[in-house]
C-alpha cells in the first residue's frame, strides 16, 4: 500500500497532525458509521456525493478519517457532530449550501428549524451559487477538485436520436421543438436544489421564475406525483419520449460501481436503469471509459467543496482541500475512478479552476 504525506501545516508553523492518504475495504453508506464524527462535515450536491464517499475512506490523519461526507439522500434526520448538529439532511447543491450558511450563522443560525451553528465544515456543490460572472471576493470560496459534464439521457429503447446539438437541446426545454425525427419528446427536469438543474437551466437558458411562471409547459417536474431525482434514469423506464440531463461523472461512476465497491469499499447505487447517455454536437461525453473533457464546452463544468472563506488557512482545511498538494488534489486516481476528469492547468475563466484553487469565491 502506497501512503502518501503532505506536510503543509509545517510549512505554515503549525503543529498539527500530516494529512496521509489511504485506502481502506470497510463499506461506506450513505453517512460515516453511527458515533463517528470526522473533523470536516460536509453535505449537499447528489453528483459528487459518492466521490466525496470515496476520499472520506482515503484521506486520513494521524490514522483517522477526515472528511465525512453525508449524501443528499435518504431524507431524514442526520448527526455531524458529537453535540447537537442532527438535522434533516440537505438534497442537492442548493441545500447544501444553504446549511453551510445557516452553520456560519450569516443572516440566520436554524436550517430546517434547527440551530445548526458550527455543525458544517463545507458543502458539496456542482454549480457556482454566485451569478453567472466569477467573483474573486466573499464570504464562501468555491474549491474545484473535478471537472463533469452533463449529457442527456434517453430510454434504450427509444427511437429519439442519440446525437443533438446544443442548439436542439435549447429548442427542446424552451418548448420549440416538440418533435425530434418523428418522434414525440417530453423534457424532464430534476429536483429543485440540485446543481444540474440549475446548471441545466442556465445553459438552456431558462430562468426558474419563467418556469414558475408557467412559461414552459412542456416541461415534466415530477412523475407519477413525485420529483424527478438527478442522475436516476429509471424514471425513463416506459417513457420512450422522455429526455433528461445527467451527469456524464456520475454516469461513470454507476458503471464503475463494482470496480469502486472493491477499490475503496464505497457502495455506488447504479440508477441508469435502461437508459444511453447521448451526444452533443457528435461530440462523446464519455471516451475510453472517461470522461471527455473536450466534450461540448457549454457543458462542462467544475465541481466544488465550498468553505468558508474566514477557514481557508485552518490546518484541516488548508491540508484537505487547498492546493495542488492538497490531500483532495493528490488523489486524482479516486477522483477519476469515481467518473470526474481532473484539471491540472487552469482555463480561460475562473470557471474552468485547477484542483484546489481558491480563486473562485460567492457571497453564498
Amino acid at each position: 500500500m502506497k501512503v502518501l504525506t503532505f506536510g503543509r501545516a509545517v510549512s505554515l508553523g503549525l503543529a498539527v497532525a500530516a494529512v496521509t492518504l489511504t485506502v481502506t475495504a470497510a463499506p461506506a453508506a450513505a453517512n460515516p458509521p453511527a458515533g463517528e464524527y470526522r473533523q470536516l462535515a460536509g453535505v449537499g450536491s447528489d453528483t459528487t456525493q459518492d466521490v466525496l464517499n470515496g476520499l472520506g475512506e482515503t484521506v486520513t490523519s494521524g490514522g483517522s478519517k477526515v472528511i465525512a461526507s453525508y449524501d443528499a439522500r435518504p431524507a431524514g434526520l442526520i448527526k455531524t457532530k458529537t453535540t447537537g448538529c442532527e438535522f434533516n439532511r440537505p438534497d442537492g447543491s442548493g441545500a447544501g449550501r444553504t446549511a453551510l450558511k445557516a452553520s456560519e450563522n450569516d443572516g440566520g443560525n436554524v436550517y430546517q428549524g434547527v440551530n445548526v451553528t458550527g455543525c458544517i465544515d463545507f458543502a458539496r456543490s456542482s454549480s457556482y451559487g454566485g451569478g453567472s460572472s466569477p467573483q474573486t471576493t466573499g464570504n464562501y470560496t468555491y474549491i474545484p477538485f473535478g471537472v463533469d459534464a452533463v449529457s442527456f439521457a434517453v430510454n434504450t429503447d427509444s427511437d429519439l436520436p442519440t446525437s443533438l446539438t446544443f442548439v436542439q437541446l435549447q429548442r427542446i426545454y424552451r418548448c420549440l421543438t416538440t418533435v425530434v425525427s418523428g418522434v414525440p419528446v417530453k423534457p424532464l427536469l430534476v429536483q429543485s436544489g440540485s446543481g444540474t438543474r440549475s446548471f441545466w437551466l442556465s445553459k438552456m437558458g431558462i430562468a426558474e421564475a419563467d418556469i414558475a411562471n408557467g412559461d414552459y409547459p412542456c416541461i415534466v417536474q415530477t412523475v407519477n406525483g413525485a420529483a424527478i431525482q438527478e442522475h436516476d434514469a429509471r424514471v425513463l423506464a416506459g417513457h420512450n419520449d422522455y429526455i433528461m440531463p445527467f451527469s456524464v461523472g456520475q454516469f461513470i461512476a454507476q458503471g464503475n460501481a463494482a470496480t469502486i465497491a472493491t477499490q475503496t469499499g464505497v457502495v455506488v447505487e447504479d440508477r441508469r436503469g435502461t437508459s444511453r447517455i447521448g451526444r452533443v454536437n457528435g461530440l462523446q461525453p464519455i471516451v475510453n471509459g472517461k470522461l471527455n473533457i473536450n466534450f461540448r464546452p457549454q457543458l462542462i463544468r467544475d465541481v466544488y467543496n465550498v468553505v468558508p472563506t474566514r477557514r481557508l488557512a485552518e490546518p484541516v482545511i488548508a491540508q484537505t482541500f487547498v492546493g495542488a498538494t492538497s490531500a483532495v488534489c493528490a488523489n486524482q486516481s479516486v477522483i477519476e475512478l469515481f467518473g470526474f476528469g481532473f484539471r491540472t492547468t487552469a482555463g480561460a475563466t475562473l470557471f474552468e479552476g485547477v484542483c484546489g484553487s481558491t480563486s473562485l469565491k460567492a457571497a453564498s
